[in-house]
């Protein structure tokens, strides 16, 4: 089932293994500052949300009951990583 829609519509999922990538990397790249870190969190959850809210929008299946399950998923995201940043 998820391999059917991928090869339907790879370019919404390489988006998103794009934005996954760019966001380790920037992690990374600002290692020595966990304000700058927190900031590429924040972003990286943003632009998933709004991902999956287009994602869902192009099928067809946009609820609230979706946007609440993704706003969920980003705070969790965040939540968890920064919790493990040292101030």
């Amino acid at each position: 089932m998820i391999f059917k829609e991928i090869s339907q519509k790879p370019w919404e999922y390489i988006s998103l293994l794009i934005i996954f990538i760019s966001s380790v990397i920037a992690f990374y790249f600002f290692s020595y500052d966990p304000h700058s870190q927190r900031r590429v969190i924040y972003a990286a959850a943003a632009v998933y949300f709004l991902w999956s809210l287009y994602h869902h929008y192009k099928r067809g299946d946009l609820h609230v009951s979706i946007i609440i399950e993704y706003l969920i998923m980003a705070i969790f995201g965040i939540i968890l990583l920064s919790g493990t940043l040292l101030y």
